[in-house]
């Protein structure tokens, strides 16, 4: 037996949420697409399932993100997130067997490019709900000799894109995409079968374990981070005193959460409704990481409705989101309770809401993102967070009529225009975020001699790497994904540098006029708060506490000073700057 806790939010005070102080220096602030939502022109088995789905609303067009993905990544960076998870659309690579779009191929590297350049972290999805039309007509995931096709084609984006990207998802929501397609009928291929869904069930834990071990058998495997992600959509008793529902929520929880979580644990997998476990290879400890997908709980009685439009159960206090069930942030602490045995870290790779009019989103957002701060200050291992979902899209069977976006997409004109909510998940991310560093990398560095004839200082190596690159791996440790590099002499041996995770841009001045002559060249290219380093100079100095201390001071400018050297030329009394003097 389990509680259902519930909160009087009215008293809860959000503030840390907005001070900067609730999350650690290297959160993963995200947020979250799927191809088949957003890029539009997809032909797969959702598009040919679309005519006949509830809504019986085409996707099209949807976002037409696949024209407009630079602009869309603007966006992203506007939002100050530092990763952004969206999907492979597999019917793209792989329109037909034996085929490969090498267009499509380079479209996705471009867009992981064009992330990079913005100090964007990506998360590739492999599996977000669709498959070919030629593989669905041969079985799909019904069919256990179907399953080297997908692998294969993981194999071969891994393979484009592992030197770039460190996270991966094999599968999104297995148990969603069996429930809806093979129980429900909401989704392709619209069947209400048990049967059907235990062996689809089974052929996709298999499909990834298998992903699993092959992506972590080459090059760049091992360093990179691949895992499943679960959706955990709690089920309560709808009377707590009554045993039959007491009963039917425990059949569902183990059906649509326990089990899987089970099989990544044990490599034993029960499919839902199944009456034996199957041992399934390399399934024991085939996640990196535990994605967690989280909307809300349902509750459950012997005559819970079955079909999507019939509104479900909610407790009198509860309100209703656009989809008709709760809005429930609690749960989302019950949802990493839930997978923390698996001893992984924790990742939401899903949290939003459907709210045409965004009345709701807002609070949604601070609350679970409360929970979230909370879990990781009790000590659970929760690495990041990403928004479901960037703009409005195509939301499957409900078509376009649910709107879970940071960005209100008009889709007759493919207006994107950012919410309220999303200007309040940008003030939380952007407090949370280490502010632009500014590196001074223009001096001729003749204390160096001849080694900086022609290397400028910042690039002179030391153990093996620039020190611009030992300064940049630390600020990046520090949570900065925002670096501009001042450079002078020699400037054009920066071209063509960067690093990975970072966006890097480098201002060249004219002639020499100091530190603040290179700034004020430069001022249009400034944040409103940035940290100065030097660019021949590695001060592995904790950012957040000084940052701290510079907001609780209000002053102009903070500057950190050593305690010990040999002679000083600053003198400074209770925290203040008295005289200094560069000459000494």
């Amino acid at each position: 037996m389990w509680t259902e806790e519930h909160r009087d939010w009215k008293g809860q005070n959000f503030a840390s949420l907005k001070q900067g102080d609730a999350f650690p220096v290297d959160f993963m602030w995200g947020v979250a697409t799927a191809s088949h939502q957003i890029e539009g022109g997809n032909s797969n088995n959702w598009s040919q399932f679309e005519p006949n789905s509830k809504s019986q609303q085409l996707s099209g067009e949807a976002c037409n993100h696949w024209e407009h993905r630079s602009e869309d990544v603007d966006r992203i960076t506007n939002l100050g997130v530092s990763h952004y998870r969206f999907s492979i659309e597999w019917s793209r690579l792989v329109p037909s067997p034996g085929e490969w779009d090498e267009e499509a191929a380079r479209w996705y590297s471009d867009l992981v490019d064009e992330l990079l350049a913005k100090g964007v972290q990506p998360m590739v999805t492999l599996h977000h709900f669709t498959n070919p039309i030629w593989w669905e007509e041969r079985g799909g995931f019904e069919r256990q000799e179907n399953l080297h096709h997908w692998v294969d084609f993981c194999k071969r984006m891994f393979a484009l894109l592992s030197d770039r990207v460190e996270w991966w998802c094999t599968i999104n929501e297995p148990a969603v995409y069996t429930t809806m397609g093979y129980v429900l009928g909401e989704f392709p291929p619209g069947a209400r079968s048990f049967k059907r869904a235990r062996t689809v069930a089974l052929n996709m834990m298999r499909a990834h374990a298998q992903c699993y071990r092959a992506l972590k058998a080459m090059n760049n495997g091992a360093r990179c981070n691949i895992g499943l992600v679960k959706n955990i959509n709690l089920f309560d008793p709808y009377r707590r005193w009554n045993p039959v529902h007491w009963a039917q929520a425990s059949l569902l929880d183990r059906m649509f959460n326990r089990c899987w979580i089970k099989g990544v644990k044990t490599g034993r997998f029960k499919p839902p409704s199944g009456m034996r476990s199957h041992f399934i290879e390399g399934l024991k400890g085939s996640s990196d990481f535990i994605g967690v997908n989280y909307y809300t709980h349902l509750l459950a009685t012997p005559f819970m409705p079955t079909k999507v439009e019939i509104d479900p159960l909610i407790r009198p206090w509860e309100t209703r989101t656009d989809f008709r069930y709760p809005m429930y942030a609690v749960g989302l602490r019950r949802a990493f309770e839930m997978v923390k045995d698996l001893d992984l870290p924790i990742i939401v790779t899903e949290n939003g809401v459907a709210d045409d009019d965004d009345d709701m989103r807002p609070e949604h957002i601070r609350r679970h993102l409360q929970i979230t701060a909370e879990a990781i200050a009790d000590g659970l291992d929760v690495r990041g967070f990403y928004h479901w979902s960037l703009m409005d899209n195509f939301e499957w069977a409900e078509g376009y009529d649910q709107r879970f976006g940071l960005y209100h997409v008009d889709f007759d004109t493919q207006q994107r225009t950012l919410k309220d909510s999303g200007k309040e998940y940008q003030a939380i991310v952007k407090a949370h975020r280490t502010p632009q560093v500014v590196i001074m990398a223009g001096g001729l560095g003749t204390r160096l001699g001849k080694m900086t004839k022609k290397v400028p200082k910042s690039l002179i190596e030391v153990g093996g790497k620039p020190i611009l690159t030992h300064i940049l791996n630390w600020a990046q440790r520090q949570g900065c994904h925002n670096a501009l590099v001042l450079t002078g002499h020699l400037g054009e041996a920066f071209e063509g540098f960067t690093h990975p995770g970072m966006s890097v841009n480098f201002h060249k001045e004219p002639s020499p006029l100091g530190t603040g002559g290179a700034l004020w060249n430069a001022r249009n290219l400034l944040e409103e708060r940035f940290i100065l380093l030097w660019g021949d100079d590695l001060h592995p100095i904790e950012y957040k506490p000084l940052l701290k201390r510079h907001a609780e001071s209000d002053a102009p400018f903070t500057m950190t000073v050593t305690q010990r050297h040999d002679s000083m030329n600053l003198h400074h009394e209770n925290g203040y700057l008295q005289t200094y003097n560069k000459d000494k």
